[in-house]
């Protein structure tokens, strides 16, 4: 090789690294920044329901996934009935009802608890709740229940607790599981509507109790930092600035273990009451049909020229991406979501109909084998040093990851880099638009981000020269697999959630 190709050669890998690792810093300050905006959101939410009033803790009951489990722990079953739930007893023993608990309760400020309820036969209502620590705490005898009883608000302080350990259930406390223990006769039923935590002292203003966090603070540090807030029901905690979204995100599960009512801002941010605007679907499905029926007409009839690879782009990403990025995904998914995400896969399918014998493509050397597969070493590294003990996966998860990995990569690579080498004056740096992609529908997990984008830049540069996407997606797989096993979870990966589902 000359000397003028090689270094040719070698200014050519530096711009990719420097492009790289500004997309990576990109990638990691954009999840900084949507972690931030969303829990600011909550605070400024969470404030407004104080400010008015309204119960802090709240369980409407509508569905048995209403309930921990979705189902009674006992003999009684669990039915969806009108605006309730409708729980009958089997056999007269006691059964109980766990209400979820998104991180913990703090039933010392929060005592009243307020039910909506009626039974259809006399019976009795006992209350269980666990610190994170502590064994559990059991008032057996909390409140009657009768047919004329339509509502209950019970003072948890009046009730005489029992536990293991007396001393920890003299007063509630802080807790991460509250159950209702019911005793009703065999073929009673108990219908529920809601369950609600009420305080009885006011709030003091969020100036009044504000701790400004300081960068690079120990756990220590913190621990002597937010002393004076002990005795605070709800204090305003600024993060430090210039953290990543996963330190955000350590540090609010910190506070709230102690302060399950705390007002948690990034840095410089002061909350102000800002309800929850009820989100109206009508516009929302109304958007969605129309871009399905865009859709539908681009397969039917393709745009020419130039423009045909961006649109194709475009409509192939735009529904998963309202999906990840819009923050769409939560706890469980929903109709609108899964159509947005299902039409973008279909117009890609529809696009690439003629050529889907690319997807089982094998591959012309060995060697095209062996290239995507590097990528596990480097991940087997990474488990040494910021790894766990591998956790059982189910046979069933990976054999449909596989499926998945295989279906992720054929969108990448045999669907959008084909159209970014269109549009590109330089069709090798098709990887960077696309590895980029792949990171984006990974959003806000910003580790995860980064992780993904090295990874997909890699397998784009090996699809490059075998385009074959049977390896790369088995590479995608094993690394995928190994580090939901061994990775997530750790100090390095917080977790392999994306969407709404990170903030959790």
């Amino acid at each position: 090789m000359s000397e003028s190709r090689r270094l040719r050669t070698a200014l050519i890998c530096a711009g990719y690294v420097l492009a790289a690792v500004v997309v990576c810093l990109a990638l990691r300050l954009l999840a900084a920044r949507m972690t931030g905006a969303q829990l600011l959101d909550q605070a400024q939410q969470q404030l407004a329901r104080v400010q008015a009033n309204q119960p802090l803790w709240q369980w409407q009951l509508r569905r048995p996934r209403d309930l921990v489990a979705g189902r009674a722990f006992g003999n009684a079953t669990v039915e969806r009935e009108d605006s309730g739930l409708r729980i009958t007893s089997e056999d007269g023993a006691p059964f109980e009802l766990g209400l979820p608990i998104a991180w913990s309760l703090d039933l010392r400020y929060w005592p009243i608890l307020q039910l909506q309820l009626q039974s259809s036969a006399p019976g009795q209502l006992g209350l269980v709740w666990q610190g994170s620590q502590a064994p559990a705490c059991l008032a057996l005898a909390a409140h009657a229940l009768t047919p004329e009883t339509n509502s209950l608000r019970i003072d948890l302080r009046n009730l005489s607790w029992a536990g293991a350990e007396q001393a920890a259930c003299k007063k509630p406390g802080i807790a991460q599981m509250l159950r209702l223990r019911i005793q009703l006769p065999r073929g009673a039923s108990l219908r529920m509507a809601s369950a609600a935590l009420l305080t009885t002292e006011p709030m003091p203003h969020p100036q009044d109790v504000k701790i400004d966090l300081p960068p690079d603070a120990t756990p220590q540090d913190i621990e002597r930092i937010t002393a004076p807030a002990r005795n605070w029901p709800m204090p305003l905690f600024r993060l430090p600035d210039g953290i990543t979204a996963e330190t955000m995100l350590a540090l609010r599960n910190q506070l709230r273990a102690v302060w399950p009512a705390a007002l948690i801002v990034p840095a410089g941010a002061t909350p102000q009451a800002e309800p929850a605007t009820a989100a109206d679907s009508a516009p929302a499905w109304g958007a969605c049909i129309l871009y399905l029926l865009v859709l539908l007409g681009l397969a039917l009839r393709p745009v020419q020229g130039r423009l045909r690879p961006w649109i194709e782009i475009a409509g192939c990403l735009l529904g998963p991406l309202w999906l990840i990025m819009g923050l769409h995904w939560g706890l469980r998914s929903t109709p609108l979501g899964l159509t947005a995400f299902g039409g973008g896969l279909a117009y890609a399918l529809a696009i690439e109909r003629r050529h889907l014998p690319r997807l089982w493509r094998w591959p012309e050397a060995g060697q095209h084998w062996l290239w995507p597969l590097a990528t596990l070493p480097v991940t087997m590294g990474l488990v040494l040093f910021y790894g766990h003990t591998l956790r059982p996966l189910l046979m069933g998860h990976v054999l449909a990851y596989f499926g998945w990995a295989w279906l992720q990569q054929w969108l990448m690579l045999i669907v959008l880099q084909r159209r970014f080498e269109q549009i590109l004056r330089r069709p090798d740096w098709a990887i960077l638009p696309v590895a980029t992609v792949f990171a984006l529908l990974h959003t806000p997990n910003g580790m995860l981000m980064q992780l993904c984008f090295v990874g997909e830049l890699w397998w784009a540069w090996c699809f490059l020269r075998s385009r074959s996407v049977l390896p790369i997606a088995l590479a995608h797989a094993l690394c995928a697999l190994l580090v939901e096993s061994a990775l997530a979870g750790g100090p390095l990966l917080r977790s392999l959630e994306v969407s709404a589902r990170f903030f959790l």
